[in-house]
């Protein structure tokens, strides 16, 4: 089985690697001519609930490259939910996803209800090789911190990103209690206490604009610690992404804006999200991924 898992694992590299190299190439000719037409704009592209479909991570892989080759300062941001799905990423208790993440170039990611399937130790393991931040305010472990609660980007003109991340308490029941042992995820309003002190800290960290990575999803299960209610009762979330409803939020039109904190919410894989000085984020494409 360890065998068999292995050449699964270096089989994905080895896709994943031909198909960015083959994005690159093609990508190569319609980018040179317009390199630099998007310098000074911060680029946030996001993914949620990938549930191991991970074809879709050569493609945002390839959007980040073009952007760059554009000029943009980019930031590849997931919602949670990556290691769980599929053989592709169940068959090493979600190691292969982180993997394949590191190799597409994520920035940072959530933790969703379904990253703690495999234990809190697989998890722990399985991040620890993680080349981008995982961030989770609201996950304690024996009463700290069990990852990381925020982080700040800097893009080249020294704007300040703050992004924080929550997961959701669903997470408890979800998963195996006997396997997740001394990992709490609070109370509805210790969640929306926490998103409160992520933003007063980035803010005092000189964010300019902050980001939350939540996995809370709009359910109707999950009211009392939706994301709505987090951006009803939270001032000074720039933009929402959200996940673990499989909700899907495209265009502007559909965006839903908290009548009290204007924060935008959004939802769905591969969006491209757009910073403009003095603005707050404007939703600029979106696609879906398929298995």
């Amino acid at each position: 089985m360890k065998k068999s898992t292995r050449l699964l694992s270096l089989l994905l590299v080895f896709v994943l690697v031909f198909a960015l190299m083959g994005s690159a190439f093609a990508e190569n000719a319609a980018t040179t001519a317009a390199k630099g037409e998007m310098a000074g704009q911060i680029v946030l592209l996001h993914t949620n609930d990938v549930h191991g479909a991970i074809s879709g991570y050569a493609k945002v892989a390839a959007l980040k490259q073009a952007y760059e080759a554009k000029g943009a300062y980019v930031l590849l941001l997931d919602a949670g939910d990556y290691s769980q799905g599929t053989v592709y990423v169940s068959s090493d208790k979600g190691a292969n996803a982180v993997a394949l993440m590191n190799l597409a170039g994520y920035d940072a990611a959530a933790v969703g209800n379904h990253e703690f399937d495999y234990g809190f130790d697989q998890l722990k393991t399985n991040l620890s090789a993680a080349k981008f931040q995982v961030l989770a305010a609201n996950v304690l472990y024996n009463g700290k911190v069990a990852f990381k609660d925020n982080t700040v980007f800097t893009a080249p003109d020294g704007t300040k990103i703050g992004v924080f991340g929550l997961d959701t308490p669903e997470t408890a029941t979800k998963a195996n209690p006997a396997m997740i042992k001394g990992v709490t995820f609070g109370s509805d309003a210790e969640i929306i206490a926490a998103a409160a002190a992520q933003v007063k800290a980035l803010k005092a960290a000189g964010a300019k604009y902050v980001v939350c990575l939540g996995h809370l999803g709009v359910d109707t299960e999950s009211v009392g610690h939706q994301s709505l209610d987090v951006i009803k009762a939270v001032s000074g979330i720039d933009l929402f992404i959200d996940g673990h409803s499989h909700s899907v939020i495209d265009g502007n039109t559909n965006t839903l804006i908290s009548g009290t904190t204007k924060t935008k919410l959004d939802a769905g894989s591969t969006m491209a999200k757009y910073l403009a000085s003095g603005a707050k984020a404007r939703i600029s494409s979106s696609t879906r991924w398929t298995r």
